[in-house]
C-alpha cells in the first residue's frame, strides 16, 4: 500500500510550530502514527522539514494546502499499489482505521471515515490509487483546495464509522487528553 501522511500545515493553533514535531509522552505525533504502519508500505511524509530516516516531499510552493499536499506524495512514489491511503500527523492513531477501510472499500473508489460526530474525515481515507490519481486530474488547480473537493471527484465512496482513533487535534488543549505534550520550537 501506498500511504501518505500530511503534516506540512502551519500548526497555526498550536502556535506556529512543526506539528509533527509536538510530542506527546516523549514521543512525536510522527512517531506514533509511523509506529502503527506496516514498514513494508510505501510511506511518504509531505512535509517542508527534513526528517532523518523517512521519505519526505513538499509541494512547490509550500503550505499549498492538502490536496496540492496529496497530489506531491502521489507523484513520489516510484510504484503504485492499488491503494493509497491519506492520514494526517494531528491525528495520530488514525493508521488504526486502515485494515476497516481496507475490508470496506468493496469497489468504491475510496473509503473514508465517518467521525462519530457526523464530520467526513478526509484525511483518514483509503483510495484506489488509480481513482485516487483521477480525482487530482479532474480537478485541476490542487492548490488551497481542501481535501473534501477530491471526493466529490470520486464517483463511488463508502463511509465507514470511525472508532475515535480517526479524531484529528488541532490545539495543545486537546492533545493534552493523551498525556503531557511538548512543543518544538515555533517555525
Amino acid at each position: 500500500m501506498n500511504i501518505i501522511i500530511l503534516a506540512g500545515g502551519e500548526g497555526k493553533r498550536m502556535g506556529g510550530v512543526d506539528k509533527a514535531a509536538v510530542a506527546v509522552d516523549g514521543r512525536t505525533l510522527l512517531d506514533i502514527l509511523l509506529s502503527q504502519l506496516n514498514p513494508e508500505d510505501d510511506i511518504v511524509v509531505v512535509s517542508p522539514a527534513i526528517i532523518d530516516g523517512i521519505t519526505t516531499v513538499c509541494e512547490e510552493p509550500p503550505l499549498g494546502g492538502p490536496v496540492a499536499g496529496i497530489e506531491a506524495g502521489l507523484n513520489s512514489f516510484e510504484h503504485a499499489h492499488e491503494f493509497t491511503a491519506i492520514l494526517a500527523v494531528d491525528a495520530p492513531y488514525s493508521a488504526a482505521m486502515l485494515p476497516l477501510l481496507q475490508t470496506q472499500i468493496g469497489k468504491a473508489d475510496a473509503a473514508v471515515t465517518l467521525a462519530a460526530d457526523g464530520w467526513v474525515q478526509p484525511l483518514c481515507a483509503l483510495w484506489r490509487s488509480g481513482s485516487l490519481e483521477a480525482a487530482i486530474h479532474s480537478l485541476g488547480e490542487t492548490r488551497n483546495r481542501p481535501a473534501k473537493a477530491l471526493l466529490k471527484q470520486a464517483g463511488h465512496v463508502v463511509e465507514v464509522g470511525g472508532d475515535g482513533t480517526e479524531i484529528d487535534y488541532d490545539t495543545v488543549a486537546e492533545l493534552e487528553v493523551l498525556g503531557n505534550v511538548t512543543l518544538p520550537k515555533a517555525h
